[in-house]
This record gives structure tokens, sequence and C-alpha cells, in this order.
């Protein structure tokens, strides 16, 4: 029977030198799906760094507060009116129509998400990274608009933006959301 003890644990130890590199933990949070990102491009009439941002911090911290174990309805507080307004609305589920979000104008892109039936909160802010990529976009897309519409160069540029919002959809939530949860008292 030691034996056989010992040759399983010989195996599964063996097994672990085998494990790929890549197959370490999984992102904490999901990505966004296609499908859901078509609903968001439909909802807010097209893509944008600004929607995509929303669709980030709101995606991460809905599930953020969800994994504290707070039940109920969710309440969202964001601190700019602009784009990222849409992508909250649409992953988070709190829209200023069902009064489950309300925008305070303060020029920064932070989100505060809660449970009405918890004192667990998540606030969710972007990377330094993630802003950098979002300025980029907006610079990019200024200087296609100023270029004909067909020409090489524009097209060039509108390929760079494209790629930024694929980051900006698949790229680890790490790379992209920071995370605090707390409790109130």
């Amino acid at each position: 029977m030691l034996i056989l003890i010992r040759l399983m644990t010989f195996i599964l130890l063996l097994g672990t030198l085998f494990v790929s590199p890549s197959l370490g933990a999984p992102d904490k949070y999901s990505v966004p799906t296609p499908e859901k990102l078509a609903q968001l491009e439909e909802f807010h009439g097209h893509v944008c760094g600004g929607s995509l941002f929303g669709a980030r911090l709101g995606l991460a911290a809905k599930e953020a507060i969800r994994a504290t174990g707070a039940q109920g309805k969710l309440k969202a507080q964001y601190f700019d009116i602009s784009c990222p307004v849409d992508g909250i609305q649409v992953f988070a589920g709190t829209t200023c129509g069902n009064a489950a979000l309300t925008v305070v104008d303060q020029d920064e892109h932070r989100l505060v998400l809660s449970a009405k039936e918890s004192k667990h909160y998540v606030e969710a802010t972007l990377t330094t990274k993630a802003l950098e990529k979002g300025r980029k976009s907006r610079e990019l897309r200024k200087q296609s608009r100023k270029l004909p519409e067909n020409s090489a160069q524009r097209q060039a540029l509108e390929q760079e933006i494209k790629a930024i919002f694929a980051w900006l959809s698949t790229a680890p939530t790490e790379e992209i959301v920071s995370i605090i949860s707390g409790q109130e008292n």
C-alpha cells in the first residue's frame, strides 16, 4: 500500500512538470463576450474607448461585488459624465432609468458598486496603461479625421485604433481595471 501511495505521489508530481506555464491562474474576472460587446455598440451607437472602459469597469466591479457574497439589487455611482456610463449600464446592469446608477461630474474614471442588502462595496478604476491607450486612441481618431477618407494613412490609423479597441476588449482585466473591495461600517 505504501508503494502505491508513493507511486501515485510521484505520478502527480511528474504531471506538474509538464503543465504549460500559460495554464496558470486564469484571469480573476471575465472579459466581455462578443455578443455583449455587440449589444453595447448597438446601445451606445458606436465603438469607442470610453464605452469599452465602462464595459470593463462594470463587468469587473459586478463580478467583484458578487464574489464578496453580496446579494440583491446593485447600486452604482460613476464620477464622469461620458461614454463609459453606457458601458456600465450594459455590463453592470445598473441604469439611470432604474435609479441604480448615479453620475457625478468629477472628471474621474471611478465606479463604486454596492448591493443594496449588503455593506460590501467595490471601487473600480482604470489602470494607467488603460488610460494611456484611451488617450492614444483619441489622438489617433483626431488625426484620422483630418485625412481623406480612403487614404492609406487614414486606414493605417484606423487599424491602429481597432487594435487598441481589441486590446481593451480582450486584455486580462488586471491590465485594465484595478479593484478595491471594502465594507461600510
